[in-house]
Parts: structure tokens; sequence; C-alpha cells
């Protein structure tokens, strides 16, 4: 990114240029709240109060067609700007402005326009104009429970131009990404254009992704061409020559995926290393977010190109001619993530070529999607070949002179100098990279800000990996806006500029630190802890296959929107659980939550339910999950997370998903919650008096029934009423009208209930058991 610091001076071309695409619609949002002109003088007269040292005001010609044709050097940001702002929407917008359209028409959630596999068409939701905060944000609604949005229009207003006046003016680094950052605060659920048929553009996606397309064509340097594609995106239909012209490549598309991620987060042995499991979690979170940054940085361009970066995974727009550096780049962090983790954890980094037609919309389609997909597959086959970047492969086969082994994570340590050895009531010995976790998820906790310096490669422990990119990392509860730092974050509040100096901001999954044993005694029942996993269905599918309109400002609402509601809202949905759960993982699109067996069944249908609320109870946006329970306490964490992450996978993800395991069986949502229902009938019976032999009258019956369908090999769905396997009803109605605890009136009741649910009985007993089992708290 451009670094000049103190003392902004004359702002550079590419400067200017940047906050030019960040402000060229800024008067849109500014007409929501009743400011009377066109938007593009409106932003015109923003960047001049604001921003004046900027000298952008060429903003408001965006839409002035004469002025496009205009050629020299005076008229190519201009230029740029234009051709970065119709490739980011995937065609040329039209200067037309509807009045008072944007006083009536919200945000189209772009989930609403998502449908793969053939699936019913989502009703339409749209999003009120909200900041981004998952306490303040709405979820989307239909359209005719929507009225004047002037009032939300002038509240988000007032309090973006107040926190515009808060951004620091003497680092232009910092002037930049905090802009970006506010924009984001205020414009995600603010649309871009509402003159045309489905406003299902964010403000801030276009803003962000005109910026990113911008940066590239400046980089390209190439003035002739600028002149030649603004003329050809102009003309009403394109020749031979013009198509063959855009498709051109003038871009890349690089990718990159952090693997061995699962088992180097779940990689701990030792129930008391448990606290570690967050901050190894947290870490990677940061290490992918440093990595990026690192890249748009060694490319000379701005944090705006990073287009998506969580869960492990970022894609990042860049120049045609930076494609030259990837390999050097790959080459130097592999190596450095070698240096600190031998073979633990590799990052994949490709990349495909983009020319401008891929951004265009044709037919309703355009070529991003398919690129994506080449992109992932070659990032697949880079991890089919890891390490191939590293020369010397005798790192990987030397003998190994084992000394000692961590007890938290089981790996050998070759000499005394690795290891750290923890006094107590026996002395444990770990390894100095476990130690450092846990150290870091401590540090880390709770703090409000996290700040990014420049490093000089000498830190050491956690912060070792940040120092060989060059950065140096720390937390604060109170942040001084003189301390040097490259960037702050604010976390899990989208605070800006102020006191706290604050330039960024992201959420993250917090519940504090917790352990197995208090975990397991606070469960009800059966003491034990377990493990909730969850992740969205057939994701890939949904970009590559599910927009209607695949444009870039498109797939950047639909991930940032899935990172809103994974490292966001996440928080708030388990804010009423905090004190029975740990949450190691949230974000991108999948989480990881240990807590007491007896909370997570309810907090996954609490999962499920503000995620189809969100995603607007689209059928083609699906969400599954898992959950199993530890056979003790002392269980070691990463052999249920392999449980759990493989009946997710082989049982929640087969066939038609949208599902969820629980106690090893696997059923759709609907009918989770009949059992629950069943569960808790089950339950106000036995404490009315109701044997508990009763459960293992059910549990007889339900093998009948299941030693049949399997005689008879019938699926479940038509086992339960065919009559090969019916000897089971008269049993059930035998053992009903025998209860004399059950009412008489209620019998029918009862028999009707069980009989619905006899595929999944054995689930119902099994929980009611586990819950009326009286075990004494202990420490495992």
């Amino acid at each position: 990114m451009f670094n000049r610091g103190i003392g902004l001076g004359k702002p550079t071309d590419i400067e200017r240029l940047r906050f030019a695409c960040l402000l060229h619609d800024i008067g849109k949002f500014w007409q929501g709240a009743g400011e009377k002109g066109r938007h593009p003088e409106l932003s015109a007269r923003f960047a001049r109060q604001f921003f004046p040292e900027m000298d952008i005001t060429f903003v408001a010609d965006h839409h002035n067609p004469s002025q496009y044709r205009y050629k020299g050097e005076g008229y190519k940001l201009l230029k740029i700007l234009v051709i970065s702002d119709w490739l980011s929407s995937g065609e040329r917008e039209e200067s037309t402005e509807t009045s008072g359209g944007r006083k009536l028409t919200p945000l189209l959630s772009i989930f609403s326009e998502v449908r793969i596999l053939g699936r019913e068409k989502a009703e339409e939701r749209y999003f009120l104009p909200s900041v981004y905060d998952p306490l303040e944000a709405k979820d989307p609604v239909k359209l005719n429970e929507i009225t004047d949005l002037t009032p939300y229009y002038k509240n988000l207003w007032k309090r973006f131009v107040q926190d515009i006046e808060k951004i620091r003016k003497d680092d232009m680094n910092k002037m930049f990404e905090s802009l970006m950052s506010l924009i984001k605060k205020y414009c995600l659920f603010v649309p871009s254009a509402v003159y045309k048929s489905k406003p299902d553009i964010s403000l801030y996606d276009h803003l962000k992704t005109t910026c990113a397309i911008a940066d590239c064509l400046f980089k390209e340097n190439d003035s002739e061409y600028i002149d030649k594609l603004i003329e050809i995106l102009t003309m009403e239909e394109y020749t031979e020559e013009d198509e063959e012209f855009l498709k051109n490549d003038k871009f890349i598309l690089i990718g990159g995926d952090i693997s061995g991620i699962q088992k180097f987060i779940y990689t701990v042995i030792s129930k008391g290393a448990v606290k570690g499991l967050k901050g190894r979690s947290y870490y990677l979170e940061l290490l992918s977010e440093i990595v990026a940054r690192h890249i748009v940085e060694e490319l000379g361009l701005s944090i705006a190109n990073v287009i998506y970066c969580a869960g492990g995974h970022f894609f990042i727009l860049a120049p045609l001619n930076a494609r030259d550096k990837i390999a050097k780049i790959r080459e130097d962090i592999v190596k450095k993530l070698f240096a600190m983790y031998g073979g633990k954890l590799y990052l994949s980094i490709d990349f495909v070529g983009l020319s401008p037609f891929d951004f265009l919309l044709k037919d309703g389609k355009t070529g991003l999607a398919e690129k994506w997909g080449d992109l992932s597959n070659k990032l697949s086959m880079r991890k089919k070949k890891k390490f191939e970047e590293i020369v010397n492969y005798e790192d990987f086969f030397q003998p190994v002179n084992v000394v000692n082994i961590c007890r938290s994570c089981g790996s050998p340590l070759e000499s005394e100098s690795e290891m750290i050895i923890e006094e107590g009531e026996e002395e444990i010995v770990k390894c100095d990279l476990c130690k450092g976790f846990e150290e870091f998820a401590k540090i880390s906790t709770g703090k409000k800000y996290l700040i990014v310096k420049d490093g000089d490669g000498t830190s050491v422990g956690w912060k070792k990996m940040f120092s060989y990119l060059g950065y140096d990392i720390s937390f604060s509860d109170i942040q001084s806006k003189d301390d040097g730092a490259k960037v702050i974050y604010s976390i899990n509040k989208s605070e800006i500029g102020g006191k706290s100096g604050a330039t960024s901001f992201f959420y993250h999954l917090e519940t504090g630190l917790k352990d197995l044993d208090s975990l397991a005694n606070m469960s009800e029942g059966i003491k034990r802890w377990g493990i909730l996993r969850g992740d969205v269905d057939n994701l890939g599918r949904i970009f590559r296959e599910g927009l209607a309109k695949p444009t870039l400002s498109r797939i950047s609402n639909l991930s940032n929107l899935m990172v809103f509601f994974f490292s966001g809202k996440m928080n708030k949905i388990c804010e009423s659980y905090k004190e029975f759960i740990y949450g190691v993982y949230s974000g991108g699109d999948d989480f990881f939550i240990i807590g007491s067996w007896n909370i997570l069944p309810e907090l996954a249908m609490e999962i499920r339910r503000s995620f189809i609320d969100f995603t607007g109870n689209n059928p083609s946006i699906t969400l599954s999950s898992a959950i199993s329970i530890a056979p003790s306490v002392a269980y070691p964490v990463y052999r249920l997370a392999e449980i759990v992450g493989e009946e997710l996978e082989n049982k929640a993800k087969k066939g038609g998903k949208n599902s969820i395991v629980f106690l090893g069986k696997v059923m759709g949502w609907e009918k989770f919650h009949e059992v629950e229902k069943l569960k808790e009938k089950i339950e106000r019976e036995i404490e009315k008096g109701l044997s508990k032999g009763f459960l293992h009258k059910m549990l007889v019956i339900h093998s009948l029934y299941n030693n049949r369908m399997k005689k008879n090999k019938l699926p479940p769905s038509i086992a339960k009423y065919d009559n090969r396997c019916g000897r089971w009803r008269w049993i059930l109605t035998y053992t009903i009208a025998r209860e004399r605890h059950i009412k008489k009136e209620e019998k029918d009741i009862w028999r009707r209930l069980i009989s619905d649910n006899i595929d999944v009985l054995d689930v119902v007993v099994r929980w009611v058991e586990l819950l009326k089992r009286e075990e004494v708290s202990s420490g495992g």
C-alpha cells in the first residue's frame, strides 16, 4: 500500500484515485438523508468538504459522457474511475435517477437472489439501512413491511459525518483505511443503485470493488489501453474485434488457502490444554488477515484489493503485471511457515487471469464464477504438492532425537531448549508453541484493540510468524493514537477514529476461556461436555452457480454478509449461552463450539433459526450441524473433534443436507424439532410419575421397528407406514393402553406422536436418559 506517514503533502495520483473511488457514489447515501441534487455533484461536494486535500472533485463527472471522450493524462483518473464503476456492477450505469426512489427502496438481500439445484425461488427480503453492528442490524423483511426510509438514512448519515470528522489526517494509510472502514460500517446495508429493477448491490461493496479494479488499471500504466477500453464500453454493441480486445487479461485473481487448520487447532491431547484451542483458532484468523495484508503491500496495492478474507481463505484482485511476483511471494511465505511450524501449516497461493469481459454481464452471467472455480481447482492441486517450494526435502526426513513429549499437543521435543516446564501438583512439559498459544489466548481474550506495527523480525513466541512477515502484533484496552501503528483494529465493535485511533474493525466469537471440567460439571444429567460443529451447505456451488448476476460487487456482498453472520451475529446468538460454552471458532461459513452437552442441541437450533431468518428462509441456503458428546470428561478434544467432523461430513452432509446429527443419528431440522418436543413431553410425564421403565419399553419397540426395516430393506420414510414392519404398532398401542400414568384422553395423542417419530425414537429415549441420569460433579 502507499506508505506516506506524518505530513500528507500533495497526494499522488494513485492516492487521489483510491479516494475518488471510495467516494464517487457517496452522494447516493446523502440523497437518502434528504439532500437535494444529483449524486455525482453531491459526492464531489462531500469530497470537497471533508477531504479537500485529495483534490478529487472530478467525481462530479463520472456520469458525464462528454468527459469520457477527452484524451490526455488530465482525464486518466476520471476514465479509470468510470471504467471501474462499470466493471464493478457488471454493466454500464445510466445516469437516470428516480426522484424519491432511495427513500422508498431498501437494499434487496443478495440471499434472495441465490438459487441452486432447481430449488424453489426465495421470497424477496430487504435490509433496512443500518450500521455494521450485530446488535443494531435487523434481519431482512418483506418489502410491504417497510415504509419511508428517510428517518433511518438521516440517523445513519448524521453518525457517518460525525465519524468522518474523527478521522486523523496526518497519515495517508490510516486516512484511507479509516474511510473505507467507515463506509463498511455505514453502507453495507445501503443500496448502491435504486433506479434499477433489483437494488441488490450494497453501496459499500460497490465502492470497495470499484477501488480494487481502479488500482489494478492504474498499475498497468497504459493510457492508450484506457482510452480504447472506455471507447468500447460506451458502445451499445460490440464487434468481434471489440470482444477480443475485452477478452485480453488485464487482472489476476489471487487465492490463498491455509491448509492443516483442523489438525493445527484441534491437536491438543490433554484436557488441561483446551484453553489453548481458542488461542490457536484466533491466531489463525489473524494470520490469514496479516498474510493477505502482506501480499497487497508487497504488490503496492491497497487493502481494498482484498476481496475476501475469512476462514483461512483469502482472495485478492491484482493487476496482470503482478503475476510475475506471485511465485516469489508464495515461496517466501511457505518457507517462513515451515520454519515456524514444520509441516503443520501450508499456504496454497495461486492465481487466474481475468479480463474486462469477465466482469461484464452477458445473458445474465459473467465469467467471474467460472474463473473462481478454476482458481479453487488450482489451489486444490497445490495442496496435493505441499512444500514443493522448499528445495531441501531433507528437512522433512531427518532423524529426530526425542528427549520428551509435549503434554498439550503430543509433538516430540528434540532438545531441552524447546521444553517449557510448568510447575504445579505435577510437572507438565509443553512445547514453546503450545505455551505461546495459551499465552496468546490469555492476553487477547476480551481485549478491545489489536495494534499492528512494523516489525523488526526479532519477535519470539507466538509473535514470531507475524514478525517474519514484517509486523509486530499486540493487544490493548486503551490505545493511544500517537504510537506509530500501521493499523489499529477495534475488536467486536465498529469503532473508528476518536481517542482510540482505530482505523479498522473486525468481529469474532468471544465467549471467554473455559475448561472441560467446568463445562461438564455445569451439565444437566450426565456430567459431560460435547462439541457442536456446523457449516453452510453447498457454499462453493452457491458462489459458482447460485447468483443470478454474479458480478464482482455481488460476490463481494454475499461474502461480506456471510462473514457478518458467522463472525458478528454469532456473538449475539451465543450471548445467553456464554456461561455454558467455549466458542473456539466462528467465521467465514462455519463454527466450532465446545459446551455443556445438554446446551448444545438448543444452541444448534437457535443458530439455525437465526441463520434462516438472516438469509430470508431461502431453500437454496441451508446449514448442517453435528453434535457429539464426550464419553468421559478426560476424553481428548482432538479425537471428539474428529468424530464430530466425520459425522458432519459423512452423515449431515449426505443426501439433501440441511440436517443435524445428534447421538449418532442424522435428521432434518424439522424432525429434530419434533424430537425435542417429544423429549420435553416425556420429561414432563416422568416428573409427574411416569416410570423410567417406560423408556426401556420404547427402546424395545424402536428396536423391533428398526430390525424389521433392515430386514425388509426399506428406507425410514416408508418403513414406518409399511405393514411388513407393522408389529411394533400393536405393541405400542398395547403399551400405551397399559400405562396408568398416561391419562385416558391423551393415550391416542401419545400413540400418534410416538408413531410419527418411531424412526428417531431411540434418540428421544437416549436424550431423556442422559438428562435424567444422576451423576455427581467431579474433576473427570
